[in-house]
């Protein structure tokens, strides 16, 4: 069964759908009264404490079994296999890290919808090309577009063959994102690092660190 994406609450939001910013149409908007501005405030803080999350300090770390080091400190918003790292909120620099994804799982651990979803479910036995299709592909059923992988290229993640890739897409605002993926699917079950930044500053600010943690799993 299926757990929700952490990123699916008010705590972070889904690289699937809601980290990204959306168009919203001005219209019929209303300002808020005084009562309406104390009630928004005490609804923000209280998410603000939900969202009270653990610290990843800079160094070695053991993440769900995958050993490596970061050169900068993060937020993990997520759960075991199912992470979510970021410096700065979820729609301006995000570093999930999945692990272990079975067969017939959605890549991104989603609902399943049926047939719908079916181009996004993991199966044993991919080749590096059709992992990061099958990556790509669950990036475009969640709405995003203009979704393209390049630059694949072999590389190890946590001493198993794998790969490394560069993404970009669109959102429905129109933004432009980048993205920096390492992923294996040698022993039966998909693993993957997935960083995506909005490509005008975010992205080239932190790819250094990103790469330096790709690195730190090829040993």
């Amino acid at each position: 069964m299926s757990r929700p994406d952490p990123c699916c609450s008010p705590c972070g939001s889904d690289l699937v759908s809601r980290a990204f910013p959306k168009n919203k149409s001005s219209r019929h908007k209303v300002a808020p009264t005084g009562a309406a501005r104390r009630c928004l405030l005490g609804l923000s803080l209280a998410l603000l404490s939900a969202c009270s999350s653990p610290l990843i300090k800079p160094g070695a770390q053991t993440v769900d079994g995958l050993a490596l080091r970061t050169p900068q400190s993060w937020s993990d918003l997520g759960f075991r296999g199912q992470r979510l790292w970021t410096r700065d909120g979820a729609s301006l620099n995000a570093l999930r890290i999945y692990t272990d994804i079975q067969p017939g799982e959605h890549v991104f651990r989603a609902r399943l919808r049926g047939e719908q979803d079916e181009g996004a479910r993991f199966r044993a036995g991919l080749s590096s090309i059709e992992i990061g299709e099958l990556i790509v592909e669950g990036l475009r059923a969640s709405g995003l577009s203009n979704v393209v992988a390049r630059d694949l290229r072999p590389a190890s993640l946590n001493g198993r063959s794998g790969f490394r890739a560069e993404l970009g897409f669109d959102t429905s605002a129109g933004l432009h994102y980048r993205g920096l993926l390492l992923a294996e699917g040698n022993d039966g079950t998909l693993s993957f690092l997935l960083y995506t930044a909005p490509a005008e500053f975010y992205f080239e600010r932190d790819r250094a660190t990103v790469e330096s943690i790709f690195d730190s799993l090829a040993r």
